[in-house]
């Protein structure tokens, strides 16, 4: 119903929630931060909005939130609070998986990743790191524990294209034979590939 403009550096405030509280025509209103920095922010709004029922779905990801709005799907008619549950009951099935280039040479979580390579992130924390982006996007799958997963979305941004994605997936489909695959256009910034596993 109402999209708060985000990203790096530019992380909504509580004022941007109730904002967005307020300029809604609606008396119950679930919220996903889809990022673990302004979670505090949204949860501070949902306490302060006067007049209307307000519930956090404390989703960290895009993904999660992309996952809990499906959930939604599958609620009509039912209070607010049974259905931030279901949502919240779905968050821990995801595994987000982010693909970016590394800004400098750094030492990381056992990792020593030289400037420009590519670096794969499994729900915020560093787990791989290569020069190849193939072999990043698989290993950081293996980390996710994909094989036993049912599906994989691949959400590719600003930086890369569809067909770049495509021929990703083709490779990533040789090593994950089981799961569904589907690639759809994130258009996020710095990051040319983030991948759902549910």
């Amino acid at each position: 119903a109402y999209v708060i403009p985000g990203g790096q550096t530019m992380n909504p405030s509580t004022g941007d929630f109730l904002d967005a509280i307020n300029a809604l025509p609606n008396e119950e209103i679930i919220l996903l931060p889809n990022n673990k920095n302004i979670l505090l922010a949204a949860q501070q709004a949902a306490a302060n909005a006067e007049h209307k029922r307000v519930r956090v779905v404390p989703s960290i990801s895009l993904p999660q939130g992309i996952s809990a709005m499906c959930e939604w799907n599958n609620y009509s008619d039912t209070p607010v609070e049974d259905v931030a549950e279901g949502m919240i009951s779905v968050l821990g099935y995801v595994q987000t998986c982010e693909i970016t280039l590394a800004i400098r040479d750094v030492e990381l979580e056992g990792l020593s990743v030289k400037q420009g390579q590519y670096i794969g992130l499994l729900n915020d924390n560093l787990v791989v790191a290569s020069d190849d982006l193939n072999e990043t996007a698989v290993g950081l799958l293996v980390k996710a524990g994909a094989d036993k997963a049912e599906r994989i979305t691949v959400y590719y941004g600003d930086d890369a294209h569809d067909a770049d994605a495509q021929l990703l997936v083709g490779y990533l489909r040789k090593h994950f034979t089981r799961q569904d695959f589907e690639v759809i256009r994130g258009g996020q910034a710095l990051y040319p590939y983030i991948i759902s596993v549910e």
